[in-house]
């Protein structure tokens, strides 16, 4: 109780020195305000197998392989205001910006219900937990945090749902930035880890990460929950490229 009161006072004076200002039409009050929603373009589902549009999210029963993701649900196109929001919060700290993100794309969740379904079946299952992609430690001590579990974290706290740190990074990697789809897969190959053992990790993992640019990251990530332990795994990113 006494740590929501300090976060409530904190919060007060952050608003009351440092105002929020839209990113898009710049108006008071929030990074993005209901009007410039508007402007933002929902992203179709993909197979995170074949890249293929699939309506749901899931993996095409054709593509699944034992230690593949499940599914992947991306909220956003990653263009526009959302490639902003989400380039200026990494970038300038700006930690409340996720917050708002998450608030807002599930809204647009309960909006799109029967699209998001099967999505939302496995996430509320009783037994399915929240993960996120892990930076390596001496970048997060750099940049302050790490976007992917303040995304997972806000999810968790809208969701109800416990976020674990399951993964660890060992090593430092290239920008994936400006990587061909094939070197993106080498340069994230083996450097991903598990904070647990084969027993105790859950069965049912929600992976979060900001963008799903190659799947390369996500899916490496995958590889090592399955391998230790996991049953099934879904991805969730706030934007995906085109």
């Amino acid at each position: 109780m006494r740590s929501k009161v300090i976060e409530k006072i904190k919060k007060s004076f952050l608003d009351a020195f440092f105002p929020k200002f839209c990113f898009g039409c710049k108006k008071e009050g929030r990074y993005l305000c209901s009007s410039c929603t508007l402007f933002l373009s929902e992203a179709a589902f993909i197979c995170p197998d074949c890249g293929k549009v699939e309506y749901f999210g899931k993996s095409h029963k054709s593509c699944r392989k034992r230690r593949h993701l499940d599914g992947l649900v991306s909220l956003w196109d990653y263009e526009g205001l959302i490639k902003k929001l989400i380039r200026e919060g990494k970038y300038r700290s700006l930690i409340d910006v996720y917050e708002e993100l998450v608030e807002y794309g599930f809204y647009t969740v309960k909006k799109n219900r029967g699209r998001f379904s099967l999505f939302l079946s496995f996430l509320f299952e009783e037994d399915t937990v929240i993960t996120f992609v892990p930076l390596y430690k001496k970048k997060e001590r750099r940049r302050g945090f790490n976007q992917a579990e303040e995304i997972a974290k806000n999810i968790g706290r809208v969701t109800k749902k416990d976020v674990f740190s399951l993964l660890k990074k060992e090593k430092e990697t290239l920008s994936q930035t400006r990587l061909t789809k094939e070197e993106r897969r080498e340069n994230v190959k083996a450097v991903f880890s598990c904070n647990y053992i084969k027993k105790k990790i859950p069965k049912n993992i929600v992976l979060v990460d900001d963008v799903w640019t190659s799947g390369a990251t996500m899916r490496e990530c995958c590889r090592v929950l399955k391998e230790n332990g996991a049953k099934k795994v879904w991805g969730f990113t706030i934007a995906k490229t085109a």
